[in-house]
């Protein structure tokens, strides 16, 4: 990557990924890569496409920081290796086969009224506790992207109407929001995602892998496509300028979590179990 590569691809992303502790980090890039490659289907396609991951790092983790020190010193993990870009906030990792995965930095925040945003493409540090305009304002001002992310239960009552006052607002910047495949099947659409396209703000769909060991699987199953040209030495800053363009298309792709997976997993969660 020493110079810029601008190509016009498929470009398939997860825009929220976390690397949760309970993850190892080659297994993950190897089901990135299988999920990812399921989505192109043809060896055509997965040769002419562009797998990425938007790292969404809740406080006290860092694990991009990890792999960026990885990339500097182009240090490998079994069947991985890691290179720095052109920019800060992003590396690849390849793998034996020159199998590319983009990785991009990027934090998620929690606001003073409990709701979660996400500040993809930034490797900047965000305060919790702010209120949601403050943080969402912040993450703009230090050029990251806000997407306002669902979650279980997250959405309703007090907290609906505050996403709703802020689709009737015209004084904040433009704001994603973040479908996830750890919605259940059985649930609708949430009616927000329609208010916001029709607004012009688009949904950007990922995994949100849950702190489960057998959910370093997830990433890359679940995710986006766009037809763009994107520059390789710079995936994050060509990747910012792709979403903020309203002439974008982006496509979802992956199935949504079935009753048995969800149930289970809520289970495990609140017991607090690990495996």
């Amino acid at each position: 990557m020493n110079s810029p590569v601008k190509i016009s691809q498929k470009i398939i992303a997860d825009a929220h990924v976390h690397i949760h502790r309970c993850f190892e980090i080659d297994q993950l890039l190897n089901a990135s890569l299988a999920n990812f490659q399921k989505v192109s289907q043809t060896q055509t396609d997965i040769d002419n496409s562009i797998f990425l991951i938007f790292l969404t790092e809740m406080p006290g983790d860092f694990e991009f920081s990890k792999l960026l020190e990885y990339a500097k010193k182009s240090q490998q993990i079994n069947n991985w290796k890691f290179a720095i870009t052109q920019e800060s906030l992003s590396i690849y990792a390849v793998n034996n086969n020159n199998q590319k995965i983009f990785i991009i930095a990027g934090r998620q925040i929690v606001t003073a009224e409990k709701l979660e945003v996400l500040a993809l493409i930034s490797d900047s540090e965000f305060a919790d506790g702010l209120t949601i305009e403050t943080t969402i304002e912040n993450i703009v001002s230090k050029g990251g992207i806000p997407v306002l992310p669902w979650g279980v239960g997250k959405w309703l009552g007090k907290r609906g109407k505050i996403l709703q006052k802020l689709l009737n607002s015209d004084s904040i910047p433009m704001v994603y929001f973040g479908d996830n495949s750890g919605r259940p099947n059985f649930w609708s659409r949430p009616s927000y995602f329609q208010l916001a396209e029709q607004k012009g703000w688009k949904v950007l769909p990922g995994t949100d892998p849950l702190p489960l060991k057998s959910e370093y699987s997830r990433p890359g199953s679940f995710g986006f496509m766009v037809e763009s040209e994107l520059n390789l030495a710079e995936p994050g800053k060509s990747m910012k300028q792709i979403l903020l363009n309203p002439t974008t298309l982006v496509q979802p792709y992956g199935v949504l979590e079935t009753p048995f997976r969800f149930i289970r997993n809520q289970l495990a969660i609140r017991d607090g179990n690990k495996n």
